[in-house]
C-alpha cells in the first residue's frame, strides 16, 4: 500500500509534457520576434523609400524603361548590332522624342495655364446659381481681382513677365528635374548594355546546375513579361492621345496636341487618369464653345474612347494574367502617390504589374498574384505560363 501511494501519478493523455511546454513557448516567442522584426524592417524600407526618393525615382524609372526597350534592343541584336551601340541608339532616341515633346508643349501649356482661372470662371458662370466650390472659386477670383483695381488715387503696380523660361517653370523643367532625367538616361543606358553581364553574373553567383537554371528561367519570364507589358501598354497609350487629339481637333477644341499628350500620359494610371482627362476637357469644351453641353459633349467623347481602350480594347490585347483588380490598382495609386508624389502615381499601375508578374513566377507567392488580380488562387495559377509543370514538380 505504501509502494502504490508513492507512485505518481500518470499524466492526461491530452495535456503536454513539460519540455513540450517549454517549446511551445519558445516558438510563440521566436514567432512574435520574428513578427516584430519583419514590422521593423518594413518601417525601415518605407523610411527609406521616402527619404531617399529623389534617387530611387530616377533608378525606378530607369529599369522600367529599359525593360520597355529591351524588346527592341532583342531585334537589334538579330542584325548583329553590339549591345552598347544598340543601347546607345535607343537612349539618344528617347532623348530626342523627350526633348521634342518638352519643346513642342512649353507654349501650349503656358498659354493653357494662363488662361485656366479665367475659364474656370467662366465654367463656374455657365452653371445653375447654387452654393457649390465652384461659387466659392468664383468668389475667390473676383476677390483676388478686387485687390488689383485701382482705387483712383493709387494706381495699381503692373506686372508683367518678360522671360522666356515661364513655360518651362510650369512644366517642372528645373535644375532638379533635370538632374533627375539625366539619371534616368545614364543608368537605363547601362542597364541596356550590360544587362547580359548582370544575368551572368547571377548565374555564376548559384552554386549548383539546378539553381542556375532556376535564376535564368525566372529571369527571362519575368523579363519578357514586364517588358511585353509596358510596351503594349505604351502602344495603347500613344494610339489612345492620337485618337483624342484628332477627335479634340474634329470638335474644334483648342490645342488638340496638348490633349492628346495628356491622354497618353493619365492613362498609365488606371481609373483615376482617366477621370482627370475627362474634367479637364469638360471645362476646356465649355470654355472654348461657352456652352455647357459642348463641354458635356466633349467629355463623352473623350468616355468613349477611354471606355473602348479600357473594357475592350486592353483586355483584348494583354493576357487574363495580366489584369489587375481596379481595387489593388487605386489603393497602390494611393500609396505610391503619399509615397513619392505625382511620379509615384504615375509608376503605381506598372510597379503593381511588376510585383504580380514576380508573384507568378513563385507557388508560395499565388495568394498575393490572385489577391492583386481579383480572382482566385487557383485561377490565377492556371493563368501563368509553367505554372501545373511547378506545382507537379
Amino acid at each position: 500500500m505504501a509502494q502504490d501511494a508513492k507512485e505518481p501519478k500518470p499524466l492526461p493523455a491530452d495535456r503536454p509534457t513539460p519540455g513540450e511546454e517549454r517549446e511551445a513557448t519558445a516558438a510563440v516567442a521566436d514567432s512574435r520576434a520574428a513578427l516584430s522584426l519583419s514590422i521593423l524592417a518594413g518601417l525601415v524600407i518605407l523610411a527609406t523609400l521616402y527619404i531617399a526618393r529623389d534617387v530611387i525615382i530616377p533608378v525606378v524609372l530607369a529599369l522600367l524603361l529599359a525593360l520597355l526597350l529591351r524588346p527592341l534592343q532583342r531585334r537589334m541584336r538579330r542584325w548583329r548590332i553590339p549591345d552598347y551601340a544598340s543601347a546607345l541608339a535607343l537612349i539618344a532616341a528617347v532623348v530626342a522624342l523627350f526633348a521634342l515633346g518638352v519643346l513642342t508643349l512649353a507654349g501650349q501649356s503656358q498659354q493653357w495655364l494662363g488662361e485656366a482661372p479665367g475659364m474656370v470662371k467662366k465654367v463656374s458662370r455657365m452653371l445653375p446659381a447654387r452654393p457649390s466650390p465652384m461659387e466659392d472659386l468664383a468668389k475667390t477670383t473676383d476677390a483676388v481681382a478686387d485687390l488689383t483695381r485701382s482705387d483712383g488715387e493709387n494706381p495699381p503696380l503692373a506686372v508683367e513677365v518678360q522671360s522666356s523660361d515661364v513655360a518651362y517653370t510650369i512644366l517642372g523643367v528645373s535644375s532638379q528635374f533635370v538632374a533627375a532625367s539625366i539619371i534616368v538616361f545614364v543608368v537605363g543606358y547601362f542597364l541596356l548594355a550590360l544587362g547580359d553581364t548582370l544575368m551572368r553574373q547571377a548565374v555564376e553567383a548559384q552554386p549548383s546546375f539546378m539553381g542556375k537554371r532556376n535564376v535564368v528561367q525566372t529571369v527571362q519570364q519575368v523579363e519578357q513579361g514586364i517588358s511585353r507589358y509596358l510596351m503594349t501598354i505604351t502602344v495603347i497609350n500613344i494610339g489612345l492621345g492620337v485618337v483624342t487629339g484628332v477627335a479634340m481637333w474634329l470638335l474644334g477644341v483648342p490645342n488638340p496636341v496638348l490633349w492628346g499628350v495628356m491622354a497618353t500620359t493619365l492613362n498609365y494610371v488606371p481609373h483615376v487618369g482617366a477621370f482627370v482627362c475627362m474634367v479637364v476637357l469638360f471645362v476646356v469644351g465649355a470654355v472654348a464653345h461657352e456652352s455647357i453641353g459642348y463641354g458635356v459633349l466633349v467629355a463623352g467623347t473623350f468616355v468613349v474612347l477611354t471606355s473602348v481602350e479600357s473594357y475592350f480594347l486592353t483586355p483584348l490585347v494583354l493576357s487574363k494574367s495580366l489584369q489587375l483588380s481596379p481595387l489593388a490598382v487605386i489603393l497602390a495609386i494611393l500609396f505610391w502617390g503619399w509615397m513619392w508624389g505625382i511620379p509615384g502615381g504615375l509608376m503605381a499601375a506598372p510597379l503593381l504589374t511588376v510585383i504580380k508578374i514576380v508573384c507568378d513566377q513563385f507557388q508560395s507567392l499565388y495568394w498575393l498574384a490572385a489577391l492583386l488580380s481579383g480572382e482566385s488562387a487557383s485561377a490565377s495559377a492556371a493563368n501563368v505560363p509553367g505554372a501545373a509543370a511547378q506545382q507537379a514538380a
